[in-house]
């Protein structure tokens, strides 16, 4: 469960810094989009760490 969270964590500060990279600023929409990409990739991996 830790890995997950962390992995979440890692995942949304990876993608909200790529997105301000690529926009040149930071919007809610970036923080909102990184936010459930981090939660989707952290629910993800949590169902793989019971599977595996």
């Amino acid at each position: 469960m830790v890995s997950a969270i962390v992995f979440a964590f890692a995942i949304f500060c990876g993608w909200l810094i790529f997105d301000i990279v690529k926009q040149r600023k930071l919007t809610l929409e970036n923080l909102m989009s990184s936010l459930i990409v981090a939660v989707i990739a952290g629910v993800a991996w949590w169902v793989l760490e019971l599977i595996f």
